[in-house]
């Protein structure tokens, strides 16, 4: 299942890196992240927890940019 998440991310080398990072997040087949459009779009893998994975890549992702956002 694939699902588009509003988020907040300052730069596009930071968007790189927080699509890298979610792609690694347990959970996630695919991840893109547009910082144009301020849009993630996440394709979960199957049987995953989407509200788990996404806590996850929310963590994971401030590592990246600690004040970024994701419209859960």
């Amino acid at each position: 299942m694939k699902k588009k998440y509003e988020i907040e991310v300052d730069c596009a080398n930071c968007a790189a890196l927080m699509e890298e990072t979610a792609a690694k997040v347990e959970g996630v087949a695919s991840c893109n992240v547009s910082f144009v459009l301020q849009k993630m779009t996440v394709e979960f893998a199957e049987g995953a927890n989407e509200k788990k994975v996404m806590k996850e890549v929310l963590k994971q992702c401030k590592k990246v940019e600690p004040d970024c956002e994701i419209e859960l």
